[in-house]
């Protein structure tokens, strides 16, 4: 259930990106996974290549839940009796498949929702003529458009508006230790992500870009309102849908 949980959830932040990805998007997320399932591990470079760019392998209620069980040496400071200890070993294997599935599942979102935000950028950008090897002024700054420029921008939308445990404090993460709430990193990354997301969309909507020949435009107007629609529609829909499913399941 947990498992599950973690994947709808993750999910969601895609959707309040105004993201639904595409065939190849997904076919591109399920290869690079670095699980045991059959088909993944095909992309590994990708894979290694969106670790530097801090995308991947920062699920934020698994960086809570590792940093719990090393907190209790995962049940060996429970006691030092030999049975149990023989008892817990084998958990220690099904904890270490458990936390690769459960990275997995918030990487194939982060994953997916880079490739989209790749893909969109480029598309946007082709729409109002700028293509790969232009120049152009943004911010002040001259910026010379290609493969690198698209996937650094795509990175730094994940890191952003999806959540992404590196980013949580230091303050934040040990509330964990006060009887408050052990997973405290996901709502405090709630909070930082849905600001940014209302904030990339009003800034993709009223951004401007200077052409090489002088021309100003706003090429990510449609993006930001994707963006805002999708976020709208996600904090709005989605909650509300849930509760009315359990209804219905649960008469």
């Amino acid at each position: 259930v947990t498992h599950v949980r973690n994947f709808v959830s993750a999910g969601a932040f895609a959707t309040a990106n105004g993201i639904i990805p595409d065939g190849q998007a997904i076919k591109t997320a399920y290869q690079a996974l670095q699980t045991p399932l059959k088909g993944t591990r095909m992309q590994n470079d990708l894979y290694e290549e969106l670790l530097q760019l801090g995308v991947v392998n920062s699920n934020v209620r698994l960086g809570d839940l590792t940093r719990l069980l090393e907190d209790v040496n995962f049940g060996e400071t429970m006691t030092s009796d030999k049975g149990l200890r023989m008892l817990l070993k084998p958990l220690s294997k099904l904890k270490s498949v458990s936390q690769d599935l459960y990275t997995a599942e918030d990487d194939f979102w982060k994953i997916a929702s880079w490739a989209m935000e790749k893909s969109r950028l480029e598309s946007s950008m082709l729409a109002k003529g700028i293509k790969r090897g232009d120049v152009i002024k943004r911010g002040g700054v001259d910026i010379t458009i290609d493969d690198e420029f698209f996937k650094q921008e795509a990175a730094d939308i994940v890191r952003n508006n999806i959540p992404n445990y590196d980013y949580v404090s230091d303050v934040v993460k040990s509330l964990r230790k006060l009887p408050i709430g052990n997973f405290v990193s996901f709502p405090a990354e709630i909070v930082r992500t849905g600001t940014n997301i209302v904030r990339r969309a009003l800034s993709e909507i009223n951004g401007t870009i200077t052409k090489a020949d002088g021309t100003v435009i706003k090429p990510f107007q449609r993006i930001g309102y994707t963006r805002l629609f999708g976020f709208g529609a996600t904090v709005a829909a989605v909650p509300a849908g849930a509760v009315e499913l359990g209804k219905t399941l649960y008469d």
